[in-house]
């Protein structure tokens, strides 16, 4: 099922869940993925506001990038609205990039971008949607299920702020030629 911004659409703070949460206005409810540690003081104590021409114009921009992806609607749904909490209601973070490899270049990201990381220990590969660049670290959601690191294990949309000299734009596998022939 897609799902489509539009002006019926709240955000409140459920201290129940100490999460940010989105009616959806249609009976569903989203509820973010980052608890209320991870939040400004705004998100939590906001009163119930509308989802904003701003908040859909970058779910949309979210969406167009993840679309190079092979990822379900509905994860890509929750890729694109947890981009926009932790883009509006995120706490800044410090840079974790010890777990990933500099690359030479140091290229700055687009915002919703996918981008590749490459794992300083074994180097795998990992993708992740860029949910607000900053000069030379940008915070990352995970776009696959689960990442294990070697102190901690990571899991779906969970965030990270990398230094972007270790991100790389995202290009689609491309199947092998031999003499002009795919093989």
């Amino acid at each position: 099922m897609k799902i489509r911004p539009d002006d019926q659409w709240r955000w409140y703070f459920d201290s129940e869940h100490s999460r940010v949460m989105l009616d959806l206005a249609n009976g569903m409810v989203f509820r973010s993925r980052f608890p209320a540690k991870m939040l400004t003081d705004y998100a939590i104590t906001m009163e119930e506001m509308p989802f904003s021409v701003d908040d859909a114009a970058l779910y949309y921009a979210f969406e167009e990038h993840f679309r190079c992806i092979n990822i379900a609607s509905e994860l890509g749904a929750e890729l694109a609205l947890n981009g926009v909490v932790a883009f509006r209601f995120m706490k800044p973070q410090m840079p974790k990039s010890w777990y990933f490899s500099s690359f030479s270049v140091m290229t700055k990201p687009e915002q919703g971008e996918i981008v590749q990381v490459r794992l300083q220990d074994c180097g795998t590969e990992v993708l992740f949607m860029v949910a607000e660049v900053g000069d030379s670290a940008s915070l990352c959601l995970l776009a696959q299920q689960k990442l294990e690191l070697n102190d901690r294990v990571m899991n779906f949309c969970d965030p990270i702020k990398i230094m972007n000299d270790r991100l790389m734009p995202y290009t689609e596998p491309t199947r092998e030629t031999i003499y002009g022939r795919a093989i």
